[in-house]
């Protein structure tokens, strides 16, 4: 996480390293092991710092542009949570649903793969 010595601004571009860094261990961690990873402790680190920073540079000159980035790396962070939230709760249904026809739906397709395949390359 970054230090609070440093400026905003390198405060943020730490941030946004650390929401891509996030990002990635979420989507590619079993979901079985996320706590053996220490996900929970690491998410809510950044989700600290990136309220606190979002709260320091709102005061401040170019604050609009600065809560912008911090933003998008939150989302960036967020998108994959929800990601790794619908496979562990399509995991919990028993089965797959059969339809009146007797046949069986396929296995939800791992979200995370999309989420993955979208846009890698952030500013």
């Amino acid at each position: 996480m970054p230090r609070t010595s440093d400026p905003p601004t390198a405060r943020i571009a730490a941030l946004e390293r650390d929401a891509d860094a996030l990002r990635r261990a979420f989507l590619t961690t079993p979901v079985f092991a996320l706590d053996d990873h220490g996900l929970h402790a690491r998410f809510e680190d950044f989700g600290r710092t990136a309220l606190a920073l979002f709260r320091e540079t709102a005061r401040s000159a170019g604050g609009e542009q600065a809560a912008q980035r911090i933003e998008a790396a939150y989302h960036r962070v967020h998108e994959a949570l929800q990601a790794v939230a619908m496979l562990a709760l399509s995991d919990t249904e028993a089965g797959f649903p059969v339809h009146g026809n007797g046949t069986a739906e396929p296995p939800p397709q791992d979200l995370r793969q999309s989420v993955i395949r979208r846009g890698t390359q952030f500013s």
